[in-house]
């Protein structure tokens, strides 16, 4: 087995890079800049590293840097506008691909778009592999088994910590796309629009905040596997007011590299017939465990789980016992309610 980690040199690459190391699995790191890929392979403990330079929109290098590798981890600040090349080298080449996409519809473009060509290259395309995306999926449809259903399905993100200059970059290109709320689904229908179904949010300290809609990943997976009247995300709109106003200088005197891990819950409420399911599914570091859940589940698709095309990971794995195992991860689940 071998793995190439496309963005090796970044924040999440990194831990994707140390938790192949850990594992003693043959990686290649892929990037832009042959020094800082040697510089992370040095960091990581990485033997004689396999280095292949590629520029996100250069297929050609890319092809060639993806050939011969089982699966493909792309860790890119905006994949909206770096992501899609990256995901055409990787069937092409033949190989399974796996992303911490955090942008929703950067997300349902992989479903919608790349999912046939996938299928017929004979491999497993698993985008929003990140602590709201995979909490988010696989939570919603545990929620749903025990009640019988869902009648609604609400995610909302609360974080502590910095953010790295790769998340603002993400934020500052999409900027028009979050503050406009992105998707939401109700009665088998994407919709747009800002106005949440829900005022208000009950945080997991019990306090109630204000909250707008936002563009959750977990809004364009959740309904490909779970029966459900609407899927929507929230934020507190207090956070978006800050958001709002990002701009280049922040963005410059953003650190690469956050001095403190950026510790999260994710928050999934299901409804039906007038029940609340509460799952909150947590973690240490959002970096963290999402550079180590990308090289769990490319790791699986290239032992042979799961089936090829574009999928979600309730789709590919059982929710239950996928949640279970994260705990290695220093990640937890409960349901409530």
């Amino acid at each position: 087995m071998k793995i190439a980690v496309y963005g090796a040199s970044g924040h999440v690459g990194r831990f994707a890079v140390e938790e192949l190391r850990r594992r003693d699995i043959p990686t290649v790191l892929v990037g832009r800049d042959a020094g800082r890929l040697r510089a992370a392979a040095e960091r990581a403990g990485v033997p004689d590293p396999e280095i292949r330079v590629a520029g996100s929109h250069d297929h050609d290098a890319l092809v060639a840097a993806f050939t011969g590798v089982d699966a493909v981890v792309s860790s890119l600040p905006d994949y909206t506008g770096n992501g899609e090349g990256v995901v055409r080298a990787a069937i092409a080449a033949g190989a399974h691909y796996v992303d911490v996409a955090g942008e929703q519809l950067f997300v349902r473009k992989i479903y919608d778009e790349y999912g046939d060509a996938a299928a017929a290259a004979g491999v497993t395309l698993v985008p929003a592999v990140t602590e709201a995306g995979v909490f988010a999926d696989l939570l919603a449809h545990v929620a749903a088994e025990r009640l019988g259903g869902a009648d609604e399905i609400v995610l909302s993100h609360v974080a502590s910590g910095a953010g790295s200059r790769g998340s603002m970059l993400t934020v500052f290109n999409n900027l028009d796309t979050f503050l406009s709320g992105g998707l939401s689904y109700a009665d088998g229908e994407f919709h747009s629009g800002p106005t949440a179904r829900r005022a208000e949010f009950e945080l997991p300290d019990g306090e109630t905040v204000t909250v707008s809609k936002f563009p959750q990943p977990g809004v364009v997976s959740i309904p490909r596997h779970t029966k459900t009247g609407a899927v929507e995300g929230v934020l507190a709109t207090a956070i978006l007011d800050v958001v709002k106003d990002v701009s280049e200088a922040d963005l410059a005197a953003a650190p690469e590299t956050p001095d403190v891990p950026a510790a999260y819950r994710m928050v999934v409420d299901t409804y039906r017939d007038g029940r609340r399911l509460r799952g909150i599914g947590s973690g240490p570091d959002t970096y963290l465990n999402s550079g180590q859940m990308s090289v769990d589940v490319a790791v699986r698709l290239a032992s042979g789980e799961g089936r090829t095309g574009a999928r979600a990971t309730a789709e590919l794995f059982e929710p239950a016992a996928f949640l279970d195992g994260l705990a290695k991860y220093g990640m937890t689940w409960t349901l409530t309610g």
